[in-house]
């Protein structure tokens, strides 16, 4: 396992934790989005692509979603 996985693996565990430290819920949201991204570029270092871009497209699009949701509903931090 070269230098580049191991970063990406070691973002993913710290975008998995950091939801449990934030309690604003627009910084969850956005972790969860770099969750996906990172989780996309995984998948391409493992050689799979199609799944890296289906990761990417749905994880994007739910992020957009929820943000979409969260600024219609109002903001609420906690």
């Amino acid at each position: 396992m070269d230098l580049i996985s191991l970063a990406l693996f070691g973002l993913l565990l710290i975008s998995a934790l950091a939801v449990f430290i934030f309690e604003d819920l627009l910084y969850i949201i956005l972790i969860f989005g770099v969750y996906s991204m990172v989780m996309s570029l995984v998948w391409q270092r493992l050689n799979s692509p199609d799944l890296a871009i289906t990761e990417a497209a749905v994880g994007m699009g739910t992020t957009i979603l929820l943000i979409v949701v969260m600024a219609k509903m109002g903001r609420d931090p906690g």
